[in-house]
């Protein structure tokens, strides 16, 4: 068995734990949410990349990749669907047309398209389809950096793009346009043994060095929107410095170990594929009727934060469930 990384499971609770108040409404332009918003994409694809083991049986790859992302894919949307139907009922007062209930279905088999007869169902697995896509990409271009290069040149090219006509609500395509390279990044730094080597005071220097640039370049690529050119000129750097900062970050709690963060780590997947459906269970079923606040109530970001460190408590027990008796749904083979 490889020895944990353990600065890696930090990251990879961190970059979920932190997702989830990015999920739960509030005002637009709310520090430090929309700071986070920024990289943390990235993060959870830097996590990726970096674990991504390079084989050369593409058949096992693929049984692999089915039993990691596909399972899990399909298992968390099929599990969103009686949310989806009781939320809609809330909605509408009735249930939905057959037409209005295959949307959905439609949805998830094109992983999470919205169109005129397909809608997303549980939104957030776009991010296990478009890595298995990305897992793919790297495994057809045989690991070679030239290709891989230009096609994460490609995808930043197309993002940019993308967000000048509107085209956001793709998740999968715009998803991959922005992270493919944070996840080939990933890769190199494990290839070439970065981040392997641990000095706290090296550390800390670099992340107090990284989070002040990244922090820098946020401000100024949040300030200048109405400048279309340099604002996309600033997001790659800005999700650049953003990511190291996070990195070297997570570098000084190596030291910290915990069996709740191995827990958390090997459950990532149920962060992506649950917080949704719970958040609007806490919102809809308990905040609604017995606390009377409004299903359009726009939160702090205090608020946001005390509802996702709640969520992710929660989750704890879900976890742990899924560890002992349904591992499949967590990516893993029973």
């Amino acid at each position: 068995m490889n020895e944990r990384i353990n600065w890696m499971d930090w990251a990879k609770f961190l970059a979920v734990a932190l997702t989830i108040p990015c999920h739960i409404p509030q005002e637009r332009g709310a520090q430090p949410v929309t700071y986070f918003e920024v990289f943390l994409l990235a993060c959870l694809m830097f996590n990726s990349g970096y674990l991504k083991k390079r084989r050369t049986n593409i058949k096992d790859e693929l049984k692999k990749y089915w039993h990691q992302l596909g399972v899990p894919y399909l298992a968390y949307n099929i599990l969103f669907y009686p949310f989806w139907l009781t939320k809609f009922y809330m909605e509408h007062g009735g249930m939905p047309t057959f037409s209005e209930a295959m949307k959905p279905i439609y949805g998830t088999i094109l992983l999470q398209a919205n169109n005129s007869f397909a809608e997303e169902l549980n939104p957030v697995t776009w991010f296990i389809a478009a890595l298995l896509i990305m897992h793919l990409l790297l495994d057809i271009c045989k690991y070679r950096t030239l290709p891989m290069l230009l096609l994460c040149l490609l995808g930043m090219g197309l993002y940019v793009v993308s967000k000048y006509n509107g085209f956001t609500t793709q998740y999968v395509a715009v998803g991959i346009f922005k992270s493919l390279p944070f996840y080939y990044m990933g890769h190199l730094c494990r290839k070439y043994h970065a981040f392997e080597t641990y000095n706290i005071k090296k550390d800390l220097g670099w992340f107090v060095t990284t989070l002040i640039i990244s922090i820098l370049l946020f401000d100024y690529h949040a300030g200048c929107e109405e400048n279309f050119a340099i604002h996309m000129l600033s997001y790659f750097p800005t999700v650049l410095f953003g990511l190291l900062a996070f990195i070297f970050f997570c570098k000084l709690l190596n030291g910290v170990r915990s069996k709740f963060i191995v827990n958390y780590s090997n459950g990532t997947m149920v962060f992506i594929g649950l917080h949704w459906m719970m958040v609007g269970c806490i919102r809809y079923g308990i905040l609604k009727p017995f606390f009377f606040v409004s299903g359009d109530y726009i939160y702090t970001p205090l608020e946001a934060y005390a509802f996702g460190g709640l969520v992710t408590i929660l989750l704890y027990p879900i976890i742990l469930f899924f560890q002992a008796k349904m591992p499949w749904i967590l990516g893993k083979r029973g």
